[in-house]
């Protein structure tokens, strides 16, 4: 896992109701055909299975933080989201566990543990697994599937 600094996303005109869901993802200033969820590009690291993006709307009161795993060739294999409408799911940090594993901790909530499978179907077995964590009073960690 490598941070890097390639990535950008298109900027929006005009009032803040009126943008798009989905803003298109841009590699060295050259625009690509892949459109994320979101507005702003918090965190992108480079890995052996492809980029991981990581994305919010950038709307503190009702915000919602999206974790794209995209290929070397620029296709998005997989895009998972933590958030709910009337919450806030702002992104704290980011701690890399391995090579494949990363922990999302979200302020105020509890950290989403993320592993980069080497395979998926899309929908029933997404490549990007997200799991809660649940921390008992000693600091060990069970795990939720979501």
């Amino acid at each position: 896992m490598t941070p890097i600094n390639r990535f950008t996303l298109e900027t929006h005109e005009g009032p803040y109701a009126n943008w798009p869901v989905k803003s298109r993802l841009h590699l060295n200033g050259q625009p690509t055909r892949i459109k994320l969820p979101g507005y702003q590009l918090l965190c992108q690291y480079e890995t052996a299975d492809g980029y991981i993006l990581i994305t919010d709307y950038d709307c503190p009161f009702e915000e919602s933080t999206h974790f794209a795993l995209v290929s070397k060739d620029l296709r998005l294999r997989s895009c998972r989201t933590i958030g709910w409408m009337y919450e806030t799911y702002i992104l704290e940090r980011i701690e890399w566990q391995d090579a494949r594993t990363f922990i999302a901790f979200i302020h105020g909530g509890r950290p989403w543990r993320f592993t980069i499978r080497s395979w998926g179907i899309p929908y029933i077995r997404p490549r990007l697994r997200r799991q809660l964590l649940l921390f008992a009073a000693e600091g060990a960690a069970h795990d939720q599937h979501r």
